[in-house]
């Protein structure tokens, strides 16, 4: 079965990266679609982060992948759910690295001017030449 890797966090760029990655496995037949959230520490935290810090950010990261998961099965297919921890660019590599993806798909975010036209997790994704890459604007 192809796969298709989603980056999702809930933002309105992710959902359009995710409408557009069902498109293409409804079109292109026989695709499991991976989503994946990145729980990321919040910057200015101190280290350690506490427990109930991180179960917050874990609760909400799964809340937004049930979400997520609703919206695809809307359209008949049955997701595969990642929630991980750490870098959201390192983890969504090392998870790619681990499913091997036809294809990741990833919604932008407008950072310092020079990721501004990709986001940071895409432009990531880009230097690593790993996997074919869709960014949906």
């Amino acid at each position: 079965m192809r796969k298709i890797l989603v980056g999702y966090d809930g933002s309105q760029q992710a959902a359009r990266a995710l409408d557009f990655a069902i498109e293409i496995a409804e079109a292109g037949g026989d695709f499991e679609i991976h989503l994946a959230y990145v729980v990321q520490t919040p910057s200015g935290m101190p280290s350690p982060i506490p427990d109930e810090v991180l179960e917050s950010l874990r609760r909400a990261g799964e809340e937004t992948l049930l979400n997520a998961e609703k919206l695809v099965r809307r359209e008949l297919l049955n997701p595969v759910i990642h929630l991980e921890n750490g870098n959201p660019g390192e983890q969504l590599l090392r998870l790619a690295d681990g499913i091997k993806p036809e294809l990741v798909v990833l919604g932008t975010l407008e950072h310092s001017t020079s990721e501004k036209l990709l986001g940071t997790v895409s432009s990531f994704f880009l230097k690593s030449r790993r996997y074919p890459l869709l960014i949906v604007p």
